[in-house]
């Protein structure tokens, strides 16, 4: 078992102040919680040694760590990290000069534990998974890690996306073509969020893109640490003009 942050024994420490630092959702540093979504807080336990606990802005428990500074660089100590709702644990494990050693154990929403990891200087060197109802998966093939997909790979998505995309009278008129990009995230449910355009060629382009990923059927999801996870996925789409 890991006795972390607030689980731990109050240590005998050089200094009981606290550091509090803001941070926006993209981890950028700012200096008041208005412009924040989570912030940290330091407190030197050890010569070196500061205990981190990280809170979303309203007060749900994110994180808890051990650093070598404020600056955050390197991580020493036992880790914990809670899924969003702040109430369940996601992953707790423990680093040695910012790599992974030892046990690590990941957990189910339901909170049963879906693998255990072996760590030897951040080699993972053994692994077990398990599933939501506690029974232990005997193939770990694809349990560690696995991309999100469209149904029936690559070739189905291009096909889909040339079969449904409706190219504006701008771009067919004058004749645009190349390479353009669309990001998204898969859920854990196969739903496609929070699409963006990140290579653009036509404004109008990009609006017909996004009407192919409203259309798009549920992606198989990514997977990791045999857990259905939410992940990020960049499209590539190329534009012809067909006579």
């Amino acid at each position: 078992m890991l006795v972390i942050g607030n689980d731990a024994k109050k240590a005998t420490s050089p200094s009981e102040q606290v550091i509090t630092k803001y941070y926006t959702a993209n981890r950028k540093e700012v200096k008041t919680p208005q412009d924040a979504a989570f912030y940290r807080e330091f407190k030197q336990v050890a010569e070196k040694l500061y205990q981190v606990c990280e809170y979303r802005i309203d007060r749900r428990p994110s994180m808890e760590l051990y650093v070598t500074n404020t600056a955050y660089d390197v991580k020493n100590g036992p880790y914990r990290l809670y899924y969003p709702d702040g109430m369940l644990i996601d992953n707790e494990g423990m680093y040695k000069n910012d790599v992974q050693i030892g046990n690590w154990y990941y957990y189910h929403r339901n909170g049963k534990l879906s693998g255990k990891e072996i760590y030897e200087d951040g080699l993972l060197v053994d692994a077990e998974y398990f599933n939501e109802d506690g029974s232990k998966l005997t193939d770990i093939t694809a349990a560690v890690r696995e991309k999100p997909s469209y149904p029936g790979g690559v070739v189905e998505m291009d096909k889909f996306v040339q079969k449904v995309i409706e190219l504006p009278e701008e771009v067919v008129k004058n004749k645009i073509t190349g390479k353009m990009a669309v990001g998204f995230f898969v859920e854990p449910d196969g739903s496609l969020s929070n699409p963006k355009i990140e290579l653009s060629l036509n404004r109008a382009l990009d609006e017909a893109a996004f009407k192919v990923l409203d259309q798009m059927p549920k992606w198989i999801p990514a997977k990791s640490h045999n857990r259905l996870i939410r992940a990020k996925y960049t499209m590539p789409i190329t534009i012809t003009i067909r006579k």
